[in-house]
């Protein structure tokens, strides 16, 4: 689902009416009336009635979306009061005239015009079952002081301490649409729902937005905008959602064989780390590929014979440090892998488990040059990689970077705080840099296409997938989508939503903490076949 920026929606609002000829008015009340509709849907009127109802509007429209509200309330016999936070006749255009059609509906209209009147409010805020939020919509872009500050934070405080529920109008006042952070203060306290118009914000899946998951708690309300212009002002960032999904999801025919799912690659492991390399073809296995091979340095490959059975192996050579215990892979392992084993293969994974020896390094090092197959760089791959990112500029073929927050320091040299607040721009900004994919892995994933204009958000981490392993599996994952013949982005898309979705299917069962990567793995197949029985595609 596409997502918009309060740039392409101003742009869509302004077309709307120069182009389409549509009044001022009609996008008011259709944001209005839909906000009303689902307050029914949410709460029932015989609940309205007797609520005690405060819908409390800033100056500009998204106030005006409040007064329609208010207006729709009042007229079923609610008992709505409305808070105006500026002087009654310093409103304007559409938004007074809704105002003065509220007046003469014979609404109890409080004035809260300076800090002077906020002991009123407080009163009015302690006999109030439900608040709709039309403070700030999306045109907000400075922070809020003073008056304004002090009204949010004390809509917080009182919603604390009486445990009203909010609905906030478009976006929660003080929240920041496009990047997601709170300007100064914001609304936060007991958010029931959002009743967002046009198109769903960035800002609900970023940095505050994603703390307080408040892309779970919104709602799309479509007030009808012209078609072609959604489509016109879409940006190249969506959300994904089970019909984005289920539309790219490959197709497997009845009377196909293995060898029409592709042949997948996985060079992982060293010694204490066999469980990696399993993990990562364990979920190249799962999630669909005809064939998985493993290749693991040569000291550990009867671990994983035995740990294998679907999944081939290969030892590789190996190498050993000075005690002679440890084998990990070698610049000669990376020549067999290029001259032998690559044969016939539609794409590596490499990293999982590997080590961070010096010999390693150069290993991964030859094949990001010499491999003519999409590799998926994971884990202790990413941190031998973040040694030497020039060798980028060396890769024979895509490369897709998997890296979590403190991994992506590492390969950026940005610090991780500063990725955080600010993931959309600086992870677009790396991938043009050095002309790769990435995932970059948090409570939400971000998904980038290597054109540096395509992103991807899959939102709603579970917190099964919050152990050691799940990364590794999204690894395997990956590399089985590729292998399968899914274009790279798509195959990215794929392999993040669907580690979630077996993660939600699976924390029914196990509750949020124990079940383990290698559980999860296991359970993409199911995953992939409830998604199909949802759409009717069994």
């Amino acid at each position: 689902m596409n997502l918009y920026n309060a740039e392409d929606l101003k742009a869509i609002d302004s077309e709307t009416y120069s182009i389409f000829g549509y009044p001022e008015s009609i996008l008011m009340e259709n944001a209005g009336s839909g906000s009303y509709r689902k307050l029914l849907k949410i709460y029932g009127e015989k609940y309205l009635k007797k609520a005690g109802i405060t819908v409390i509007c800033g100056k500009g429209n998204n106030g005006g979306d409040g007064f329609v509200i208010a207006r729709y309330l009042l007229n079923i016999g609610a008992d709505v009061k409305t808070v105006i936070l500026s002087e009654f006749g310093s409103y304007s255009g559409i938004s007074l005239k809704n105002l003065e059609i509220l007046k003469k509906f014979g609404s109890k209209i409080v004035e809260i015009a300076n800090e002077n009147h906020i002991d009123i409010l407080s009163r009015t805020l302690a006999d109030t079952g439900l608040l709709i939020d039309s403070i700030f919509g999306t045109g907000l872009n400075r922070n809020i002081g003073g008056f304004f500050k002090k009204i949010i934070c004390l809509i917080n405080e009182m919603s604390d301490k009486y445990g009203f529920d909010i609905i906030c109008v478009d976006v929660p006042s003080g929240l920041n649409s496009d990047t997601g952070s709170f300007m100064g203060a914001g609304i936060k306290k007991n958010i029931k729902s959002i009743f967002t118009f046009g198109g769903l914000k960035p800002g609900f899946y970023l940095q505050d937005g994603e703390t307080f998951d408040l892309g779970a708690k919104t709602v799309l309300i479509d007030i009808n905008h012209p078609k072609h212009l959604l489509e016109k002002y879409r940006s190249s960032l969506e959300l994904l959602t089970e019909d984005d999904i289920i539309a790219i999801l490959p197709v497997r025919k009845k009377t196909s064989t293995k060898f029409d799912y592709g042949h997948l690659l996985v060079a992982a492991g060293s010694t204490g780390k066999s469980g990696a390399a399993y993990m990562a073809s364990l979920g190249g296995f799962k999630a669909g590929a005809g064939l998985v091979t493993l290749a693991v340095p040569s000291a550990i490959n009867g671990i994983m014979e035995v740990k294998t059975t679907e999944i081939m192996t290969y030892p590789l050579d190996s190498g050993k440090t000075q005690d002679k215990k440890r084998g990990f892979f070698t610049v000669k392992a990376a020549q067999e892998i290029v001259n032998n084993i690559l044969k016939g293969k539609e794409a590596l994974v490499v990293g999982p488990g590997i080590g961070l020896h010096t010999e390693t390094a150069s290993f991964l090092f030859k094949l990001i040059t010499l491999a003519g197959v999409p590799m998926v760089i994971d884990a202790d791959g990413l941190n031998l990689l973040s040694k030497n990112m020039e060798i980028l500029s060396e890769k024979k073929a895509d490369i897709i970077l998997t890296p979590h927050y403190k991994e992506m320091e590492r390969l950026s040299g940005i610090d991780r705080k500063i990725i955080e607040k600010d993931p959309l721009k600086i992870g677009r900004e790396f991938v043009k840099k050095y002309g790769v994919y990435l995932i970059l892995k948090g409570s939400t994933m971000y998904i980038f296409h290597k054109n540096a204009k395509d992103i991807s958000i899959q939102n709603r981490h579970n917190p099964l997938l919050a152990s050691g392993g799940s990364g590794d599996v999204l690894s395997g994952v990956a590399g089985s989508f590729i292998a399968q013949g899914v274009s790279i982005y798509q195959s990215l898309q794929l392999s993040s939503f669907l580690i979630v979705y077996a993660a939600n299917i699976l924390s029914l069962k196990f509750g949020d903490t124990g079940a383990g990567a290698v559980k999860i793995a296991s359970y993409i197949p199911f995953a992939i076949k409830s998604l199909k029985e949802k759409f009717n595609r069994i």
